[in-house]
């Protein structure tokens, strides 16, 4: 990353350096110069300089709002089946283990189509494949309302990990498609905000549904649930083909000297990768990915890193009860919800960090650093305060390394290389799930007690920040 740059302007020179504060997210976008300005370093003008800042600015607030939109409806369609068993399970007398095989099914469907949906987007497009995941998943998780016995609530909980399957990976190289490494941090960081607004805003709404529309139109609540929050998902993906664009040179709200401003910053990058020679893209696919050293690095933190957050948050709960057994449905809740909060101001300053420095490495080790301690503070029995600020720090760490680590393996993995490798980094995250959720309920079955869980998935972040220093030895990290 450029961070300093001489700029001649006629008779004299100045030093340009990336200043030391920033006012709101879209204030690092302000001050972003493209690392191929390095190129012709020393004959560039200010007026160029904030050109790209400009079109920097333009493209995120015309694509984040969309991507954000659709990650948060498709986070809610994703976990409100936990919200509805409350009753739902007592109505269709679904025992616990009928309910946790039903859930659990999401991840199978969407292990299985991550790949082939991201490769169907090079050849079809953003905008078209997002679209039609929006409506796909949006008429499965509605028809949720619809099922009355476990096979067909297997079969739908399958169907919707088929349906969402492709979203996140094709969000991510989306990404790579309008953003520089240096500003795609920020942007990155800004999508991950998808997670605690879906938390934060989710669970209140769950509630508000199941309650307030309780037998309206002869329909329980939990019907109404998943109706509300899943059809709209369907409706919506119309925006997504009207606002939406595959390519910048596409993009006919840019003019035409902003398009090739953009064209040129992205393509400048793909060269200096070695990722197009002589107007042609190097063998990439599927069996490139595999054989490539860095998608097994980034996979493997992956497995561990993902499969700990993503156990840890599924005994949550249980931490909150074993602090305070009195408290209500509703009070736990609030007591797992609002910590989301941390997770949104960590993720906007990691991500602004980031891009402000350069810098890909420390940020996501940092992040795991501090997941992996709440995780062994979780392991210790502790009160409600303690715990809530426990909680807090938990999700503290993973805003600030879960969408660091994506900004990491964006930069690490090369334009020929980012559509199936991206995927199949996403992939090994999901078995993390699998294995984070299920290995961690054995241990606590074992051992009787919420904390020895904790423990077990607070190892596996140390072993991903091992894996972590152990890689940049080897690899050739680049630092944007």
């Amino acid at each position: 990353t450029l961070s300093a740059c001489t700029v001649v302007i006629p008779s004299r020179r100045l030093r340009m350096s990336p200043p030391s504060g920033a006012n709101g997210w879209l204030s690092n976008l302000n001050h972003s110069v493209s690392p191929d300005l390095s190129s012709f370093c020393g004959i560039v003008s200010v007026s160029q300089v904030q050109t790209l800042a400009s079109i920097n600015r333009r493209v995120a607030w015309r694509l984040m709002p969309i991507l954000v939109l659709v990650y948060v409806l498709g986070q809610l369609d994703r976990v409100n089946v936990s919200f509805a068993a409350l009753t739902m399970n007592r109505d269709l007398g679904f025992s616990a283990a009928v309910y946790g095989l039903g859930a659990s099914l999401f991840f199978l469907g969407y292990l299985v189509f991550q790949l082939p949906a991201n490769l169907m987007l090079q050849r079809f497009g953003a905008r078209r494949l997002i679209a039609v995941i929006m409506v796909v998943w949006g008429l499965v998780s509605a028809s949720t309302a619809l099922v009355t016995n476990a096979a067909e609530f297997y079969a739908v909980r399958l169907l919707l990990g088929v349906a969402e399957s492709g979203l996140y990976p094709c969000i991510m190289l989306y990404i790579t498609y309008w953003f520089a490494r240096q500003n795609r941090a920020m942007a990155v960081s800004l999508f991950t905000l998808s997670v605690p607004i879906a938390g934060v805003l989710g669970s209140p709404l769950s509630g508000w549904i199941m309650q307030y529309f309780d037998q309206t139109a002869g329909l329980a609540g939990w019907q109404w649930l998943f109706i509300l929050e899943g059809l709209p998902c369907s409706v919506l993906a119309v925006g997504v083909l009207l606002m939406l664009t595959d390519r910048p040179r596409q993009a006919r709200w840019l003019t035409a000297d902003q398009r090739a401003g953009l064209i040129n910053q992205l393509d400048q990058e793909q060269r200096a990768d070695g990722a197009v020679q002589a107007g042609n893209e190097p063998a990439g696919g599927v069996w490139a990915a595999m054989s490539a050293k860095p998608v097994w690095w980034l996979a493997a933190i992956n497995f561990l890193y993902t499969g700990a957050l993503v156990g840890a948050l599924y005994w949550l709960p249980k931490a909150v009860v074993r602090a305070a057994p009195a408290l209500g449905e509703a009070a736990i809740g609030w007591h797992v919800g609002l910590p989301y909060l941390a997770f949104a101001v960590s993720a906007l300053l990691w991500g602004w960090s980031s891009d402000r420095h350069g810098e890909r490495f420390w940020h996501p080790l940092s992040g795991m650093v501090l997941t992996g301690a709440a995780l062994f503070w979780l392991a210790v029995d502790l009160d409600l305060p303690s715990t809530d600020m426990a909680i807090t720090l938990l999700m503290f760490g993973i805003g600030a390394g879960f969408g660091s680590f994506w900004s990491m393996t964006t930069t690490v993995l090369p334009a020929h290389l980012a559509a199936a490798g991206i995927a199949l980094v996403n992939i090994t995250g999901s078995l993390g799930s699998f294995a984070g959720i299920a290995l961690s309920g054995q241990v606590i079955n074992a051992a009787g007690q919420t904390g020895a869980g904790f423990l077990l998935l607070s190892g596996a972040t140390v072993v991903a920040i091992v894996l972590m220093l152990a890689g940049r030895s080897v690899l050739n990290m680049r630092s944007a």
